[in-house]
């Protein structure tokens, strides 16, 4: 009996003994020999050598390792999987799969966590990646390069959130590279303008109130980061420009003026703000003259005077810039009083023209060609003679009538000649009595420029304006009556030059001349 439970025993230690070999012996030695060999592969920079661990790793997992073992080998099989990505992309998501299910079933690890942020990033995941890096700084302070990776996953997200013009977003992305302290020169300059941009998108989008809140959110960024507000001000300012008070504008702009004088001359930013402020300082004191009370009467020498020295600042500011002729030259042409005046108001238009960025206002290139076309008294006079010179060509005028406009002639040529105009034209045959309504008509309007130098400027109710409309009426009312006689026309004709020799060169002026 007793050999009995002798040789049973036995039976149980071998048993026992052989299971345990198999178990500590046999099992491990099958999964550690490929999970050894691939280890020394892991450095490698070869492709092939990189797939052969992959597949030593496969067959460490099926031989079928447990707990920490497993853990080693599915970590090193999400690795070697992320290195052969470099080569096919497709292995990152391989290599994020088995990490996401080694992470699952036993937690962050430094080394996973790494591993996770770099894997991600190569999956161009940025979001992710910045979402990893906040929740887990933790774990990845040890390691310095996770703070790189996540520096460009918020750069890149700061300039896709710029290009679909999310100001705020990219700011965001683009402080939190500045807070990791990586890649900081890779922002550029321009970022702290993001939510001026913003609002000036705004003010040219009527987005008033949205301006202004980019804009004062700018003024509180850069009062937080001590760098000038300058910007931000002119923005606040242009939002309150159309209903503020001129006045109160007018303060803010002298102050904005100031911070730019005090400004670094080299900064290029600076030119540009000393120009702005000088155009708005420019265009305050039109809304101040607007201002005043009704019938207040016309600006003083003073205004001008400050008109002046205002465009002459925008001169100063930018000499290439048209807006100060612009502006001082339309003021002046408004209230001009004379046709002296009025010249002096085109020239300074003139100028403004022929500047690189000078006037380009379709309505006032056309009133200043209007002006060059029209001229001035000494234009007048030789239209008046050209005129003249065309009626003494004409055969149908009778001896009375030819002795009358050659006395005009030689009363106006010692104050100006034809000017080039043709005061020559060659008799023609009578015209039918179609003609006569057109022939009217344009010496109607030949009378009236030759005539608005000096009537532009007198009232309604003038003396020489009422006359020259009422011959211009009865000239249109003797050409509707032709047909009762041309001497009814010609009469009508003669009188109406005969005034207008008068209104250009009254005989008590003329007296005077002579003597």
């Amino acid at each position: 009996m007793i050999t009995i439970l002798s040789a049973v025993g036995l039976a149980v230690l071998l048993s026992t003994g052989a299971s345990a070999a198999y178990f500590l012996v046999v099992l491990p030695r099958r999964w550690r020999l490929p999970y050894e060999q691939s280890l020394a592969l892991l450095d490698s920079d070869d492709r092939d050598e990189l797939e052969r661990a992959d597949r030593l790793l496969g067959q460490a997992v099926n031989a079928g390792p447990r707990g920490r073992a497993l853990d080693r080998i599915r970590f090193a099989q999400a690795y070697v999987r992320a290195m052969l990505g470099r080569y096919e992309p497709a292995r990152y998501g391989a290599a994020a799969t088995v990490l996401d299910e080694l992470i699952s079933a036993e937690g962050r690890t430094e080394h996973t966590a790494y591993l996770e942020l770099w894997l991600h990033a190569r999956l161009e995941n940025h979001d992710r990646v910045t979402d990893l890096y906040t929740e887990h700084t933790a774990l990845l302070t040890a390691r310095p390069e996770s703070r790189r990776i996540a520096a460009v996953s918020h750069l890149q997200l700061a300039v896709a959130h710029f290009r679909r013009r999310e100001m705020d977003g990219a700011l965001h992305h683009f402080d939190r590279v500045r807070a990791l302290g990586e890649l900081t020169d890779r922002i550029p300059p321009e970022v702290n303008d993001l939510q001026l941009v913003k609002g000036v998108q705004a003010v040219f989008d009527g987005r008033a109130e949205e301006a202004r809140e980019a804009f004062g959110d700018a003024k509180k960024r850069a009062e937080d980061r001590e760098l000038p507000t300058t910007e931000a001000e002119l923005g606040i300012l242009a939002c309150d420009w159309a209903d503020g008070d001129p006045q109160e504008l007018g303060g803010r702009l002298d102050g904005l003026a100031q911070q730019v004088a005090e400004r670094p001359a080299d900064d290029p930013t600076t030119a540009l703000l000393r120009t702005g402020v000088a155009v708005l300082r420019l265009l305050v004191l039109l809304r101040e003259w607007r201002g005043r009370p009704a019938r207040s009467g016309a600006p003083s020498p003073s205004d001008f005077r400050e008109l002046e020295r205002r465009a002459g600042a925008v001169r100063e500011a930018d000499p290439e810039l048209g807006d100060a002729a612009l502006v001082e030259g339309l003021v002046r042409y408004y209230f001009a009083l004379s046709q002296p005046e009025r010249e002096q108001a085109l020239a300074v238009l003139d100028q403004g023209k022929g500047l690189a960025k000078g006037i380009t206002l379709p309505e006032v290139l056309h009133l200043m060609e209007r002006e060059r076309e029209l001229g001035g008294e000494g234009s007048a006079v030789s239209r008046y003679l050209a005129l003249i010179g065309e009626f003494l060509q004409d055969p149908d005028r009778s001896a009375e009538e030819l002795a009358e406009y050659r006395r005009l002639k030689e009363r106006f040529q010692q104050f100006g000649d034809a000017g080039g105009l043709d005061d020559s034209a060659k008799p023609q045959p009578p015209a039918p009595q179609d003609d006569f309504r057109r022939r009217s008509q344009a010496l109607r309007r030949r009378i009236e420029l030759i005539v608005r130098p000096r009537l532009r400027d007198l009232d309604e109710d003038a003396p020489a304006r009422l006359a020259v409309q009422a011959l211009l009426k009865e000239l249109e009312e003797a050409s509707k009556v032709y047909a009762d006689g041309a001497e009814v026309l010609y009469g009508a004709e003669r009188k109406l030059i005969t005034t207008t020799g008068e209104i250009l060169l009254p005989e008590e002026s003329d007296d005077q001349d002579r003597a």
